[in-house]
């Protein structure tokens, strides 16, 4: 005849109930408290020019600020009906062509782009572009074009 000795289910149930118990607490015994979360786009924010003009990034335009004047954010209206602005990633080589015409300014350029790939924000507003390429966490280089002229300038946070 078999027969069950009095006790041991309640013994068996109450070690696997505390077995659950704690394997519920494991994960959030091993979770602290987390950083707090960077900016999902590192562009966004104020940079500023040597000559103290500040550009600010937001999701979807700029803001321009030059000294002594109310600041701007760029659009079809402000940009002669021509605007255009995203952020993107490119290639070293893809950079540096477009200063090719300008052999000098594409050397500069060379010594500065390093990496083999940036992030970069793309401006076009009216006939000229400009576009914008995060060397670091507080370093952008801005590559300005108006047909075939180009030009380099450095921003910092």
């Amino acid at each position: 005849m078999v027969g069950r000795i009095p006790g041991t289910g309640t013994a068996k149930r109450l070690r696997f109930r505390l077995a659950v118990a704690f394997a519920a607490l494991l994960p959030a015994a091993c979770v602290g408290p987390s950083p707090p979360p960077g900016p999902a786009n590192p562009f966004v924010g104020a940079w500023n020019t040597a000559e103290r003009q500040q550009i600010a990034f937001r999701d979807d335009t700029v803001v321009m600020s030059p000294p002594g004047t109310p600041p701007t954010p760029l659009s079809a209206g402000v940009c002669e009906g021509r605007f255009r602005f995203g952020y993107d990633r490119r290639s070293r080589e893809a950079l540096l062509a477009m200063t090719a015409w300008q052999p000098e300014l594409g050397r500069r350029l060379a010594a500065q782009l390093v990496g083999p790939e940036y992030r970069i924000a793309e401006l076009t507003c009216g006939d000229g572009g400009t576009t914008y390429v995060l060397l670091g966490e507080r370093d952008l280089l801005a590559i300005h074009r108006d047909r075939d002229i180009a030009a380099v300038e450095r921003l910092s946070r």
